[in-house]
């Protein structure tokens, strides 16, 4: 499945035209709580309960691996992340890929997350243009065309599955 440049586009233009609307909060009918929905930061993440701050520090990820991810520093890919605060594996795995983010210094601009509803709705983007059907779901992309992706639990570790993306050895999707 790759995505042509009109990946990066509408990346580019949600980053600049969107960022006024982060981290926005509804109700969840079905659990009563809040939610976010709509492109998110860190700090909305962080904010919505200690979920967040347990996952990150209570993660080891494997530094072996995340040395080796390091010699790509050079030509690190976009990262999109679709999640869903309410999902218990976005809870644990999106915290989890940040810290390994925070550990290799991964550019911030190169990093972009919106958070789902239940009917994997995201406000005003339009998440149907990346066939996101499992939360959470990290998307790779290089030059404008999807290079991998890790759906919503990996299959060895996300450091692994990231090596392996970034080396061209991706897992097949779990769809």
């Amino acid at each position: 499945m790759r995505k042509s440049l009109t990946l990066i586009s509408a990346l580019l233009f949600i980053v600049f035209n969107l960022s006024a609307q982060e981290n926005h909060r509804v109700n969840d009918e079905k659990s009563g709580r809040e939610i976010l929905v709509g492109t998110v930061t860190r700090d909305g993440l962080a904010g919505m309960g200690e979920w967040f701050n347990s996952e990150y520090n209570q993660y080891q990820p494997d530094t072996m691996v995340v040395a080796h991810l390091k010699f790509h520093s050079g030509d690190y890919p976009w990262v999109f992340i679709a999640l869903g605060t309410w999902c218990s594996d976005s809870r644990e795995q999106v915290p989890r890929f940040i810290k390994i983010l925070d550990q290799l210094e991964y550019p911030a601009d190169r990093i972009y997350m919106v958070a789902v509803d239940r009917d994997k709705k995201a406000k005003d983007f339009c998440i149907g243009d990346y066939d996101i059907r499992l939360v959470p779901t990290f998307i790779f992309t290089r030059e404008g065309e999807e290079i991998g992706r890790i759906i919503e639990t990996p299959v060895e570790s996300l450091e692994r599955d990231f090596m392996n993306i970034l080396n061209g050895r991706a897992a097949a999707p779990r769809n």
